[in-house]
């Protein structure tokens, strides 16, 4: 969701940019430079500054008695006209810092001068905080083209004027800035006014807490090449007239919002469509194989919905698409077609009900892009063995947790770059494949599966000769016999954590690891100095409880730089703790509980959270 989320993000920063219009500094004629701006539009401009309280550096230039034509997000006919205001600073949209602030101290309806800009064709206010409701004038300006009201704290519902302004081509309201939420939004539906828009291209109608059904006049706008209602309370079905009228449509969205029954077939007829959205909602049946007909298709998100039954092979003949998420639906079954999705970049389902195996097909998805691909199959009950397909590199991330996959781990995957295969079947440890001569992998995740025995040959090569591995879990299986060095020297965070490790802590002479949980095994003999020496620099958190140590702790143990959690707890230690270890400034988490200290032993110390 985090990818989808930030897809949003970047296309809406992109849609502020493409519609924004000439500004009064880009390069103008010899006759613009000298025109004058007309007296009562400059009047109407400083009326509507009057309103606001500038926090920033936009109104600067906006001084009575200069050439309102030069002033910064104005411009201007060649006769001084105002025709267009754009009144944005993209950088102000990281965060909670807008251009302008309401004037408490005015009276009058704030902004309600800009009804006297007669010839105005483009509006663009973004960020300008009116603490109060959306202006009610847009139906006086009967030239305007291009209406943006973005991140305003506007209270209340959609203005009804707005569907005055009949000449509208693109329409775009946005009541949440990112994470910024405005909280003096009332729910309210469409009002009726807004299906006199009929000359709409662009319609978006963001997170504005819009209520009701889907308003079927929309299917009129014949025009019509953007339509999005995301983040709203919008219920009932999507109307079928979308899929038959609207064939300019290249991007659909009404995803959070409470739609119910099926996706329409009819949506396979808009063959111009490139992103097609309608995740998070209360969606079910099958997933159309109409949806495959879409072949100029880039984006398909159908997540967190109750769609049920298999992906339909005819997805497969989406030559052009880059994004699939299908995930925390309730689909069965993933089709060979898949591996023919070639310019993939990134396929989730994630949290369905997939069964059976794995098609080996899927090595081809990716192809022809360059680069891996994320692809995030967990959460299902899919099993039988994973196919030795991933040598070409197409795929960066497998995600495949929570399944039930058999058989042994294929040394192909040396070429993903982050692995997760936890909480799976998985009980082989003969090789499987040929590992790559230079692994690609820099997180792998094998915990709590089957794996039984000691750790094979090909996993220490596999860890020794990656260059970019970092984390590396193998908890909760079976594993036996002593630990090799090469963990402890090669990677940054190692968990082999209830495990049946046997035999003694390594001897290394350096080591890069920041987290170690060799917790709850059999690990005997002493923590030495040279052990801890090799902690001493890079170690955050530190967990060697429930084994079988025995001895005093070395009088280096309380050197560490950056240690914040040591648990020695529940093994046979002896002796005196070394006072320094209570002085570690960096601690926050102690436990040496259940040992044969003697003398004076810190006390067990909680992190902060758990008083």
């Amino acid at each position: 969701m985090l990818l989808n989320r930030l897809r949003q993000e970047l296309a809406l920063l992109k849609g502020s940019l493409s519609t924004r219009p000439i500004s009064a500094t880009a390069i103008v004629s010899e006759e613009e430079e000298n025109q004058q701006c007309d007296a009562n539009d400059s009047e109407a401009l400083l009326e509507f500054r009057a309103g606001f309280i500038p926090t920033g550096s936009f109104f600067d230039t906006w001084i009575a008695g200069t050439d309102c034509c030069q002033w910064k997000g104005v411009n201007c006919t060649s006769s001084g006209r105002v025709q267009g205001l754009t009144v944005d600073e993209l950088y102000a949209h990281r965060g909670p810092s807008p251009i302008a602030e309401r004037n408490a101290s005015y009276e009058g309806e704030v902004g309600a001068s800009l009804a006297d800009l007669s010839e105005l064709r483009t509006l663009d206010l973004i960020l300008i905080l009116f603490d109060g409701p959306m202006p009610n004038f847009f139906d006086k300006l009967y030239k305007l083209e291009q209406l943006t009201l973005q991140y305003n704290n506007f209270s209340g519902s959609l203005s009804p004027s707005i569907g005055g302004a009949t000449s509208l081509k693109t329409l775009r309201v946005d009541g949440q800035a990112f994470s910024w939420s405005f909280p003096g939004l009332s729910p309210a539906p469409i009002p009726p006014k807004f299906c006199q828009l009929k000359n709409l291209q662009t319609l978006v109608l963001n997170s504005f807490l819009i209520t009701g059904k889907f308003p079927e006049c929309f299917c009129q706008f014949g025009q019509l090449t953007d339509l999005e209602l995301t983040s709203n309370n919008l219920e009932g079905v999507i109307p079928s007239c979308i899929g038959s009228s609207l064939g300019k449509l290249q991007t659909f969205s009404l995803s959070s919002n409470k739609f119910v029954g099926p996706i329409p077939t009819t949506l396979g007829r808009l063959a111009n469509l490139q992103t097609l959205s309608l995740d998070q909602n209360k969606l079910v049946g099958n997933i159309p194989p109409a949806i495959g007909s879409l072949a100029t298709l880039q984006s398909l998100s159908l997540t967190n919905n109750s769609l049920s039954g298999p992906i339909p092979a005819a997805l497969g003949n989406l030559g052009e698409l880059n994004f699939l998420e299908l995930s925390l639906n309730s689909l069965t079954r993933i089709p060979p077609e898949i591996g023919k999705l070639v310019k993939l970049s990134l396929i989730n389902l994630s949290g369905n009900k997939l069964q059976g195996r794995l098609p080996p097909e899927i090595q081809n998805i990716g192809s022809q892009e360059g680069f891996g691909i994320f692809f995030d199959i967990s959460n299902n009950r899919l099993s039988g063995p994973i196919p030795d397909i991933f040598s070409s590199g197409y795929i960066s991330l497998f995600f495949a947790s929570n399944n039930l996959f058999t058989g042994g781990f294929p040394l192909s995957l040396g070429m993903v770059g982050n692995i997760d295969l936890s909480n799976n079947l998985l009980s082989d440890l003969r090789p499987v494949g040929t590992l790559p001569p230079a692994p690609k992998t820099y997180f792998l995740n094998l915990g709590n599966n089957r794996l039984s025995g000691p750790v094979p040959s090909w996993l220490e090569n596999f860890v020794a000769s990656s260059a970019e591995l970092s984390i590396i879990d193998i908890s909760v299986n079976k594993f036996t016999g002593p630990l090799s060095a090469v963990f402890f020297e090669h990677v940054l965070n190692f968990n082999a954590s209830y495990n049946m490790f046997t035999g003694e802590i390594p001897v290394v002479a350096s080591s890069t690891l920041s987290f170690l949980d060799l917790s709850h095994n059999g690990i005997s003999g002493p923590i030495t100095s040279t052990f801890i020496g090799s902690l001493l620099n890079t170690t955050v958190q530190l967990d060697l409880s429930f084994n079988e140590l025995s001895g005093p702790l070395p009088a280096n143990s309380g050197d560490f730089l950056a240690l914040n959690y040591l648990d020695l707890s529940d093994n046979m230690l002896t002796g005196e703790v070394p006072a320094s270890v209570e002085n570690i400034t960096s601690l926050s988490y102690l436990d040496l509980s259940d040992n044969q200290f003697t003398g004076n032993v810190p006390s067990k110390r909680p992190p902060p959270c758990c008083g």
